[in-house]
């Protein structure tokens, strides 16, 4: 499909800058597996904006939820003042002004079960804070028998092919697949934003996926302003509509012309004598 993607893509153990966009990686397609909703389709094509997902409810426990190891930096006072001042960075003028907080920080600095609970107590208020993104998952293949299996409830759903030329795919950034957990670093986070919602387990390298990230704002970093939980499609951003091996290719067909006229719709087929699948 594109002949330079097994080196475009990031699969390595050492942690390595992150390649910036799909458009960088010089992708021209991208896809996006679903089950075939009328419904749900007709949002895609009569409204022009695609639906993200919320991070809390994907199938990967370890995504866009950092767990931080207090060990590293229990015997390591300058890591733990930069920990600190980065909780006061993040807490409101109550706590701020609180005369137990410099007592509370006291004790964290003194005692390792205080330090423990308060980097496992920062690592559920983190992972709640980057939930409040959503994502759009996307892949450069849309013949992975997996995808099809997993995303498309067993080959009956879609596939939503997309063109990457435009201001919102070419911004789809890559996740980064690891064997080993990263070490994350709690009084980091500032800098690693980015790596730890784009970081995940080497189980997941098969999928090669690209995110958009949306944010309801664009306070908190994150470019892709969203409109509730949708983000809103550029003109001729959608190539096709892709159905499923096993899908009800008649039912996909009216729904796709009753509301995009025009747009071309394939399907997957399973090849002769090979386990491989071929979109026509």
């Amino acid at each position: 499909m594109h002949t330079s993607i097994g080196q475009q893509l990031v699969r390595c153990d050492q942690m390595p800058t992150i390649d910036p966009s799909a458009a960088t990686a010089g992708l021209t397609r991208l896809y996006h597996y679903q089950r075939f909703d009328p419904d749900h389709l007709s949002t895609v094509l009569r409204d022009k904006k695609i639906y993200c997902s919320d991070p809390s409810s994907v199938n990967d426990p370890w995504d866009f939820q950092p767990w931080f190891d207090y060990r590293p930096i229990l015997n390591n006072p300058d890591n733990i003042e930069r920990m600190l001042a980065l909780f006061r960075s993040t807490a409101g003028a109550a706590l701020l002004d609180n005369p137990i907080r410099p007592i509370f920080e006291d004790r964290i600095r003194r005692s390792p079960e205080e330090l423990r609970e308060f980097v496992e107590a920062f690592s559920r208020r983190l992972a709640e804070t980057l939930c409040k993104r959503r994502i759009y998952c996307l892949t450069p293949f849309s013949n992975s028998t997996l995808m099809w299996s997993h995303y498309a409830l067993n080959h009956t759903g879609i596939c939503l092919e997309f063109n990457v030329n435009n201001d919102l795919f070419r911004t789809a950034r890559p996740v980064t697949y690891r064997s080993t957990y990263p070490e994350w670093t709690l009084q980091d986070t500032e800098d690693q934003v980015m790596q730890l919602v784009l970081t995940k387990s080497m189980d997941w390298q098969y999928e090669r996926e690209f995110r958009l990230i949306g944010s309801p704002s664009h306070s908190d970093g994150v470019p892709l302003k969203l409109d509730g939980d949708f983000l809103h499609l550029p003109p001729c951003a959608l190539a096709s509509v892709i159905a499923g091996c096993r899908a009800k290719f008649d039912a996909i067909k009216i729904a796709v012309e009753n509301c995009a006229p025009g747009l071309p719709i394939r399907r997957a087929v399973r090849a002769p004598n090979h386990y491989k699948l071929q979109i026509a």
